[in-house]
């Protein structure tokens, strides 16, 4: 499992009193009284505190993958978005790889990409604090049905800090099929056929929409230079501040150093009509996988109440490490 020593920096400092009947207990301040419990059915698990989900894990067939939303720190406005009528495959936080061997896993054309994510009903294991292991079993199949590669999945997320932010430690452990692969994303920009919307393609997620305002920034300090409101820098972490009903809000991911062995890099878009960041790891060029080799990736998600600044940004990546 990954590291969680930033999850339980940030546990809740109020006493707990445990309901057995209703698997909730209860969260006690001077002045104040907060229920938290965290639900599940055949196609969810959430957490929720006072009634106002902080997170939850969708994993219905119905959707092409996976997926966060929403994403809420207490008393807040969600900070993501599901299957915006624009892009109706972006789904809140989530993983889609763009193409393997040229056949695209990201776009749905009536309502289905051309390659198929699918995935084994997950092993879901829920805390009286709020926290929450899930491991899920994934499979890329081919339009020819052939599975190009497989994922085990481990996803903690931490008990509600007393803010209501969370930390979402995740790690895919990817293995090839039998085929090489190409796993290759939009031409770059520079490139032959590039596009200004060059090289997405893995961890992603779609922000609240306009009208709420979104601040980018990294470890390194705010994120001011957009060339048709896209930005490309590189980071140890990123994070976007949103300000949305009068007050802000700010979701952060880190990129763990072992997926890119330094800095990772990113992608935003920040328009009227897109809030959008991700850390584009296949970016610099396509990764090439030989028959059954396996790779990992890792990435830590963190919500707060408050702006995220450089400083707390560079800490943060600094503990993941």
């Amino acid at each position: 499992m990954p590291s969680m020593n930033l999850s339980f920096g940030r546990m809740i400092s109020m006493r707990p009193a445990i309901l057995s009947l209703t698997g909730a207990f209860l969260l006690l301040a001077p002045g104040a009284k907060a229920e938290l419990s965290v639900k599940q059915n055949n196609d969810s698990v959430e957490c929720q505190r006072d009634g106002q989900t902080l997170w939850s894990f969708l994993f219905s067939t119905n959707y092409c993958k996976p997926c966060f939303h929403p994403l809420r720190v207490f008393g807040g406005e969600p900070l993501t978005t599901l299957q915006p009528p624009d892009h109706r495959w972006h789904y809140g936080l989530w993983f889609s790889w763009k193409y393997i061997n040229g056949v695209n896993y990201w776009e749905e054309r009536d309502g289905r990409p051309d390659g198929t994510t699918k995935w084994d009903q997950p092993k879901i294991t829920t805390h009286n604090d709020g926290s929450a292991q899930i491991s899920m079993n994934l499979s890329y199949i081919s339009p020819s049905n052939e599975i190009m590669m497989t994922e085990n999945r481990d996803i903690h997320v931490s008990a509600p800090a007393a803010d209501g932010g969370v930390t979402i430690d995740w790690v895919g452990k990817f293995t090839a099929g039998k085929t090489p692969l190409v796993l290759d994303r939009t031409p770059m920009p520079g490139e032959e056929h590039g596009a200004v919307n060059g090289g997405y393609a893995g961890m992603s997620i779609r922000l609240a929409q306009t009208p709420a305002k979104c601040d980018f920034l990294t470890a390194e300090g705010p994120v001011t230079k957009f060339d048709s409101d896209r930005a490309r820098p590189n980071s140890k972490a990123a994070a976007c501040n949103i300000a949305q009903a009068g007050r802000t809000d700010g979701v952060a991911i880190l990129s763990n150093i072992s997926n890119t062995g330094g800095d990772s890099p990113w992608y935003m878009v920040n328009s009227k009509s897109m809030h959008w960041f991700s850390p584009v790891l296949l970016a610099p060029a396509p990764k090439k996988v030989k028959p059954h080799d396996t790779f990992t990736w890792k990435f830590r998600i963190i919500t707060r109440s408050g702006a995220w600044t450089p400083e707390m940004l560079a800490a943060a990546a600094k503990e993941y490490r």
